[in-house]
C-alpha cells in the first residue's frame, strides 16, 4: 500500500481556515486524525481535450466506451446550457454540508488551471434523508471566479433562479434536487479521494461530461482511447443521416437486416 501522507498537500500559509479543520501531511499514514484529509490532485492534460468534449454530447461518449460510466439518472440539470466538461475534483461530505465543498474552492484558488474541473460533491451515507442543500450560488459564483466550469452535486442545490440570471449559461450544475435550507458547516470530508455515485468510482482527474441527457465519467487513463472512439461514433453517425437523406429505410441504414432475417412477419 502507497505511503498515505504522499498523497496528501498542506493548505498554503494563504488559507484563512481555522488551524486545525485540514489534517496537514504526516510523514506515516495514521499520523493525524483530523477531520478533513485534502490529497493532491494529478496532472490533467492541457485544455484542447476539453475544448473538443464540449463538443461531444454524453450519448456519444457512453455509446462508444465501454469504459464511460453513468452518474445515475437522479441527477438533472438545474442550470447551465451545452455541453459541461471537465476533470473530476472530488469532494465528500456530511449530507446537505458545504465546509469541504468551500475548502476545497479555495485551494484551487493556487492552480493556474482555468476552465478544467468539475467538482464532484458527494455526501457520505448516513441512512438519513436530509433537505439542506449542498450548494448555492455562493459556492456557485466562488467555483466560476477560481476557474471550473460545473459542479455535479450528489444531494440538493438552492439558489436556482439567481444562479441562472447570473451564471447559469457558463456553468452547469447536475444535482438531486432542490431545497431552500441552507447547508450547515461542519469540519468533516475529504477533497480529492475517490468517491462514489450510482455505483461509479470518480477518482481526481477522471473526465466527467454533462448534458440534458445526464453526466458520464471516464476514467482518465482511458481518456484518449475515449475521444478517439467517440470521434468514429460522431462520423458514423453522421454518415447515417447522409445515408437517411439519400432515400435509405431505417433497417438498411442502422444495419438491422441480418438481425431481422426470419424475426418478421408480415400480415394480411
Amino acid at each position: 500500500m502507497p505511503d498515505r501522507g504522499s498523497h496528501l498537500i498542506v493548505l498554503p500559509d494563504t488559507c484563512q481556515f481555522p488551524q486545525g479543520m485540514v489534517e496537514s501531511a504526516p510523514s506515516k499514514p495514521g499520523g493525524s486524525d483530523m477531520p478533513i484529509t485534502v490529497h493532491k490532485l494529478p496532472e490533467v492534460p492541457e485544455t484542447y481535450f476539453l475544448d473538443e468534449a464540449r463538443t461531444m454530447p454524453a450519448a456519444h461518449f457512453a455509446a462508444a466506451s465501454p469504459d464511460a460510466g453513468y452518474l445515475g439518472g437522479r441527477l438533472k440539470r438545474l442550470f447551465g446550457s451545452g455541453i459541461t466538461a471537465g476533470w473530476a475534483l472530488p469532494v465528500k461530505s456530511p449530507a446537505g454540508d458545504a465546509m469541504a465543498s468551500y475548502l476545497a474552492l479555495e485551494l484551487m484558488r493556487e492552480r493556474s488551471q482555468h476552465g478544467r474541473w468539475v467538482m464532484v460533491l458527494v455526501p457520505e451515507e448516513s441512512g438519513d434523508e436530509v433537505e439542506a442543500a449542498s450548494w448555492s450560488y455562493m459556492q456557485t459564483a466562488m467555483a466560476w471566479e477560481v476557474g471550473l466550469v460545473g459542479a455535479v452535486v450528489g444531494g440538493n442545490v438552492r439558489d436556482i433562479d439567481e444562479s441562472t440570471d447570473k451564471l447559469g449559461k457558463e456553468f452547469g450544475v447536475f444535482a438531486y434536487g432542490t431545497s431552500p435550507i441552507a447547508s450547515t458547516l461542519t469540519t468533516m470530508g475529504s477533497i480529492g479521494d475517490p468517491v462514489v455515485l450510482n455505483g461509479v468510482t470518480i477518482r481526481a482527474g477522471d473526465l466527467i461530461v454533462g448534458d440534458e441527457d445526464g453526466v458520464i465519467c471516464i476514467p482518465r487513463d482511458q481518456v484518449e482511447e475515449a475521444f478517439n472512439a467517440c470521434r468514429d461514433e460522431i462520423v458514423n453517425a453522421c454518415n447515417q443521416l447522409a445515408e437517411v437523406r439519400e432515400g435509405k429505410g431505417a433497417v438498411e441504414v442502422m444495419g438491422l437486416t441480418d438481425k431481422l432475417m426470419g424475426e418478421v412477419e408480415k400480415g394480411d
